[in-house]
């Protein structure tokens, strides 16, 4: 299958508006269908209406924060899962894998760097 047959859709999680615009932007302009939340409770609604293609999630958000999120998404769904934050520190990528993340990646992130890892996941969804 070539991937330029297929739209391929990324939902973003989190909670910073100027993050959510910028990687929307980014991934629409590229040709990519984009499912924009900003609580973890809205990206479990969407996720339960429709799986993406990925999720690329937050970990510092309000109310559920992104390590809950993704082991909550994790008791029913295999939807790869990019932890995309701030958060650097080694002990913080040991929570990503252990809540079921597919990949970890800090923030300030080239989006082209992002769109590769999107790619990749998708290309093998079997690793992670």
């Amino acid at each position: 299958m070539s991937e330029t047959s297929a739209v391929l859709t990324v939902m973003i999680a989190d909670d910073d508006e100027l993050i959510r615009r910028v990687t929307s932007i980014y991934f629409s302009g590229r040709g990519y269908r984009v499912v924009v939340v900003a609580s973890g409770q809205e990206c479990l609604a969407q996720l339960r209406l429709g799986e993406p293609d990925t999720l690329l999630l937050d970990v510092m958000m309000p109310g559920m924060d992104g390590w809950e999120l993704c082991r909550r998404i994790r008791e029913f769904s295999a939807v790869p899962i990019i932890m995309l934050t701030a958060c650097a520190q080694e002990s913080d990528r040991e929570m990503g894998a252990a809540a079921g993340a597919s990949a970890y990646i800090t923030k300030p992130v080239s989006l082209k760097e992002l769109e590769a890892r999107v790619r990749a996941l998708v290309a093998s969804p079997g690793d992670g």
